[in-house]
């Protein structure tokens, strides 16, 4: 685009290598950026350098945190009987919205996707084992995967893998049809779990 200079287009090609945003989007943010007066991209980019430099993944669960241990690692007040795994840091903050999951968490960092190159070591997947050998109080472990076809192998993968170091129940989130949902606007992906995997009631 020749209408614009190098470091806007070089800006804009940088912010839309982003997930979740495109083009258009990164095109409103930096000319955002170069309309504001207060100093805000001063202030992104010395948070945007902080990230690298001051974030780190927790020694017990893999969450981002600035210290050893993460706020919920070291919180006494969590359930240590339950252990519940996820793909990313961000299903912990939508778990945490709920406020009705008490127990731990064990982040993966990722699903076991073989067309994008992603095998079971590139996960926190042997951390798990290894972790599950010294939870002596645990009782379950929650498979909380999303619906995808990678994450419904690895959430196999995962439960092959830990049942001889865990003798506990392990079990997967429950899938089916949303709050207010209408059937006939459902996928059949969607209506066909909800029947399967139905509950008395």
């Amino acid at each position: 685009m020749k209408a614009l200079p190098q470091p806007i287009l070089e800006a804009i090609e940088n912010l839309a290598s982003l997930p979740g945003i495109g083009s258009r989007s990164a095109e409103r943010l930096i000319f955002s950026l170069l309309k504001n007066e207060s100093g805000l991209d001063q202030k992104i980019s010395k948070s945007v350098g902080r990230l690298k430099r001051d974030i780190r993944q927790c020694q017990s669960c893999y969450h981002f945190c600035e210290g050893e241990i993460c706020a919920l690692c070291a919180d006494p007040t969590r359930d240590d009987t339950v252990l519940c795994v996820v793909e990313t840091p961000l299903d912990v903050i939508a778990l945490e919205r709920t406020h009705e999951f008490k127990g731990r968490y064990h982040i993966l960092h990722g699903v076991i996707s073989p067309l994008n190159k992603v095998g079971p070591e590139h996960l926190k997947i042997s951390e798990l084992t290894n972790r599950l050998r010294e939870l002596s109080d645990l009782q379950e472990v929650v498979l909380a995967m999303s619906g995808s076809t990678e994450a419904d192998a690895t959430a196999l993968y995962i439960a092959r893998e830990i049942k001889p170091v865990f003798s506990g129940k392990i079990s997967r989130i429950a899938r089916g049809i949303p709050s207010g949902g209408e059937l006939d606007y459902l996928d059949i992906g969607t209506i066909g779990r909800a029947i399967t995997e139905r509950r008395e009631f």
